[in-house]
């Protein structure tokens, strides 16, 4: 797929502000925002709709976004008609982009203060990036919001440029983890 029009953004940050300048462009381009509940909560607080991905009890947070229908709406191949046969029945669409920023390490509270709901949303989102774009930093995101801009459409050279990108961060950041054990 050459550009993918975005219709479905998944968002769960940690740093809230950091989505400041993407939520009028998502809402400009009529974009269902679907979202962690804190982030859900703060993206309501600044007037913008939002739907929660959390349903029920989550472990005290350790299970928000790792969810099965979660997991394929972010793996879905769109070019199949079974893939999307399939969300069908869940009532569910493909997600577009994703959009995550992993909590910040806590030396004192590791490993409890790993991310590994968002480390495993920006796999699947690099894995399926012929499908669907990430953004995992404030770098990232901006670039983004540049490429949606103006036509609401994501290119195949940013969706794999950002993929990589992300990939080297997953990296870097298992190296971190793997020095704190």
């Amino acid at each position: 797929m050459d550009k993918i029009k975005i219709k479905n953004a998944l968002i769960a940050v940690s740093e809230k502000s950091s989505i400041d300048r993407l939520l009028p462009v998502l809402k400009d381009l009529k974009v269902k925002i679907w979202a962690t509940e804190g982030t859900a909560k703060y993206i309501k607080s600044k007037g913008f709709d939002a739907q929660s991905i959390v349903s029920g009890f989550d472990f005290d947070g350790r299970v928000k976004s790792l969810d099965r229908q979660i997991l394929a709406q972010v793996l879905t191949d769109q070019t199949k008609k079974s893939h999307l046969d399939e969300l069908k029945k869940w009532n569910v669409e493909p997600f577009d982009a994703v959009i995550v920023e992993l909590y910040k390490l806590d030396q004192t509270n590791f490993p409890e203060s790993m991310d590994i709901g968002g480390v495993t949303l920006i796999r699947a989102t690099i894995k399926n990036f012929e499908n669907v774009a990430v953004a995992f930093d404030e770098e990232s995101i901006a670039k983004l919001v540049g490429e949606i801009s103006e036509r609401g459409e994501i290119s195949s050279e940013f969706r794999k440029q950002q993929a990589k990108k992300a990939s080297h961060f997953i990296a870097q950041r298992c190296k971190l983890e793997a020095d704190l054990l």
